[in-house]
């Protein structure tokens, strides 16, 4: 075992004084960023001078960067990302290690990136506007209307703000067939599985960010996808096959879902999770009145 260690550092520290010589240094990504998009035959270079790697990348998203090119298995071989998928923010230096996920930026913008040279860390410098509002959410695969495909039908209606989330499917969903839940970009939200399938009628956790296995389902599913998020890390998905089947309690099914239109009808509070709060104090909470959803701090 220490042989292992042993033979792990040093080829970690060789590894670190080539980046530090400036060996060359790739990035490949979404549109409109790369044009091609994911391209690990021709990704582009970064410049390396004065001890550092820069790029300018105007709307970027996501992307990869990593110390090879040619073919996918040669690039991911040499493949950097984020510590526990961790989203850089504008200016912060965040900490690298291998690893094939995507680098997801806070919003879409023009940015330069910084790579220390011993690919210890990635910064991002926003250069004008972060557009981080929430985008709309979609089933997207072979199972529904396909990957590329961004159909109203298919598209998750808001139960609480940017975070609950419910989708009657316009078709069944075949079982085995892959499909992910995901915005335009692939980007805030690009949720999937752990690569097993998932059963109906059961409250599950799937993982949103850093490219996650397709979802699919272990039988033919007709009925409602509620679906609850957290943009950094794990969410949790419900299949319901019927109004009887019982929620989940992070489900807003008494009041949020079918909210009624006379403003004058008593508030209801959510925490951030979904999960209704009879008496609310100390915290930010969601609160539903009539046809109306806001956050308030509550003291």
């Amino acid at each position: 075992m220490k042989k292992f260690y042993a033979f792990a550092a040093a080829a970690l520290c060789a590894f670190a004084a080539n980046a530090q010589n400036g060996a060359p240094l790739y990035a490949t990504g979404a549109k409109p960023a790369f044009d091609p998009d994911w391209n690990a035959e021709s990704p582009v270079e970064f410049e390396y001078a004065d001890g550092v790697y820069t790029l300018e990348l105007k709307g970027l998203t996501q992307f990869k960067i990593s110390t090879a090119s040619g073919s996918w298995d040669d690039f991911d071989g040499g493949c950097l990302c984020t510590v526990d998928g961790a989203v850089p923010q504008d200016g912060v230096a965040t900490p690298l290690t291998s690893g094939t996920a995507n680098i997801v930026t806070p919003g879409s913008a023009d940015y330069i990136v910084t790579v220390a040279g011993d690919l210890s860390t990635v910064t991002l410098k926003a250069e004008g506007v972060i557009d981080d509002s929430f985008p709309d959410v979609y089933l997207r695969g072979s199972a529904g209307p396909g990957w590329d495909d961004l159909l109203d039908e298919w598209k998750f209606k808001v139960l609480v703000e940017e975070k609950v989330f419910s989708l009657k499917v316009p078709a069944a969903l075949p079982a085995g067939e892959p499909f992910k839940f995901a915005d335009k970009d692939w980007n805030k939200v690009n949720c999937g599985s752990d690569g097993e399938a998932i059963a109906v009628d059961t409250d599950t956790e799937v993982f949103n960010g850093g490219n996650p296995a397709n979802i699919t389902l272990e039988e033919e599913f007709d009925g409602t996808i509620y679906l609850t998020l957290d943009y950094e890390g794990s969410a949790f998905v419900f299949f319901a096959t019927s109004d009887d089947v019982e929620l989940p309690d992070w489900v807003p099914s008494s009041g949020v879902a079918s909210i009624a239109s006379d403003s004058n009808v008593a508030p209801k509070y959510f925490n951030l999770q979904g999960v209704q709060v009879a008496n609310p104090e100390n915290g930010l909470f969601i609160v539903v009145k009539g046809n109306k959803t806001s956050k308030v701090l509550v003291k």
